[in-house]
């Protein structure tokens, strides 16, 4: 049997379901990851304040969950000067704090975003109040609070794409079958 030639008729179903396959792979791709970043805290990161602060403010870009939030006030020594749990408020977490002394404060945090991809970051900044207590000199085994870890996402939740990558996909096989069964049909003319 001599191998057919595509006739123009024929050609137009495959440039369809081709076309189609592209739109599929373009139309269900998941959109960027965009999940929640810290945008601004006060005290601010490496600022120095006047005054001891009484609490410690997160803002986000997005909603983080509540029940998965948590804020560390910590000096040198490892000392925590945490008071209570954080609230809550969509996009934005309050600590409550005790007396802060004075010197280098560490804040450890990590919330959930919304979607479920959990975040968590660090910094410092110096609390200069005048009539604040001495800080206890660091202890050997605590971590330098001016390490602070850059402040970020950790663990972003780019897995949780792949369904929508693999029904593309899908969609692609299902329209190279549809092409295949339209070419090989044969022409009524035949």
């Amino acid at each position: 049997m001599k191998p057919r030639a595509l006739s123009r008729p024929a050609v137009l179903p495959f440039l369809a379901a081709l076309l189609l396959a592209a739109l599929s792979v373009l139309v269900s791709a998941p959109r960027a990851a965009a999940h929640a970043q810290l945008l601004d805290s006060s005290p601010a990161a490496d600022s120095v304040t006047a005054e001891s602060p009484t609490s410690i403010t997160l803002s986000f870009d997005s909603p983080v969950q509540a029940g998965y939030t948590t804020v560390a006030v910590l000096g040198t020594d490892g000392t925590s000067y945490t008071d209570g749990v954080p609230t809550v408020t969509a996009r934005e977490v309050q600590q409550q704090v005790t007396r802060l002394p004075r010197g280098a404060i560490q804040v450890v945090w990590r919330a959930v975003a919304a979607d479920g991809a959990p975040l968590q970051g660090r910094f410092t900044f110096t609390n200069d109040d005048r009539a604040a207590p001495v800080q206890p000199p660091p202890r050997p085994s605590a971590a330098p609070a001016a390490q602070a870890a850059p402040v970020g996402t950790v663990g972003a939740g780019e897995a949780a794409d792949w369904p929508w990558w693999a029904a593309a996909g899908g969609l692609s096989v299902v329209a190279v079958v549809v092409v295949a069964v339209l070419v090989r049909r044969p022409s009524p003319e035949q």
